[in-house]
C-alpha cells in the first residue's frame, strides 16, 4: 500500500471518528458565550439571642463565587422583636407591639476545601439594621405606617456546609454580631448585639451571557 494511500486511510479515520464525537455532544445554536459566572441564592433561619430572649432570625443573599473559596453578595435578614397582631411569638425585647429589626448590607464567604463532602466555612457581613415597629393609623385591618431608626451593624460567623448536589449545599453556621443600635422601644443601647445561629441552604448555579 502507498504512503499516500495509508495517509488518506489515516485522515478518513480520524474525520469519521470525530464526527461520532462531535454527533454525542450537545449542540447550542448561536455564538459562543461572551462570559459567564456563578451565582448563588442562599435561603435560612435560625435564631439570634437577644437580651436573654431568643427572636426568629430570617436571612436572603444572593451574589456571585469569584472563585472556589470566595463568593461575595448581598443580604437581607429580619429579627421579631415583639408580638404582632395574630402572632403571639412569646417576645417581650420590645416594649411596644410589632417591633423588628432588619439588617441589610455586604456579605463575604469563604469556603475551605470546598470538594470536600463536609467543609468549613466563615462569613463576615458588613452593613446597617433598622429598628422600629409598625403600627395601624386607620383603625383597618393591617398595619400602614412604619417607623424606623438606622445604625451600622456587622457580624462574623463560622460553621460547616455539607455538598448535597454539585448545585445545592446545606449549612450550619454560627456567630456573633454587633448591632450600633441607641437606646430604644426598651431596649439598651447596643442591645440588639450578640451570638446567633443559622441554618441555610445555599443554591448554585452558572450563567453564561452570549454575544
Amino acid at each position: 500500500m502507498s504512503n499516500k494511500l495509508k495517509i488518506g486511510l489515516l485522515v478518513l479515520v480520524v474525520l469519521c471518528g470525530g464526527s461520532v464525537v462531535f454527533a454525542s455532544q450537545t449542540v447550542f445554536e448561536g455564538s459562543s458565550p461572551t462570559f459567564s459566572f456563578v451565582n448563588y441564592l442562599h435561603v435560612g433561619g435560625g435564631e439570634a439571642f437577644i437580651e436573654d430572649e431568643m427572636a426568629v432570625l430570617l436571612d436572603v443573599s444572593y451574589g456571585f463565587r469569584l472563585s472556589p473559596s470566595l463568593s461575595l453578595g448581598a443580604f437581607i435578614a429580619a429579627n421579631p422583636l415583639s408580638n404582632f397582631a395574630h402572632a403571639d411569638l412569646g417576645l417581650s425585647i420590645a416594649n411596644t407591639d410589632a417591633a423588628y429589626a432588619m439588617m441589610s448590607g455586604m456579605e463575604m464567604l469563604f469556603t475551605f476545601s470546598p470538594d470536600s463532602l463536609v467543609h468549613p466555612i466563615m462569613r463576615l457581613a458588613v452593613g446597617g439594621i433598622s429598628v422600629g415597629y409598625l403600627e395601624d393609623v386607620d383603625g383597618k385591618e393591617g398595619y400602614d405606617v412604619a417607623f424606623s431608626h438606622r445604625s451600622a451593624f456587622a457580624s462574623v460567623s463560622a460553621g460547616l456546609e455539607l455538598n448535597i448536589t454539585t448545585h445545592m449545599q446545606l449549612a450550619l453556621r454560627g456567630g456573633w454580631r454587633f448591632a450600633a443600635n441607641e437606646e430604644v422601644m426598651g431596649i439598651a443601647q447596643y442591645g440588639l448585639s450578640g451570638p446567633e445561629i443559622s441554618l441555610y441552604a445555599r443554591m448554585v448555579w452558572e450563567t453564561a451571557i452570549n454575544k
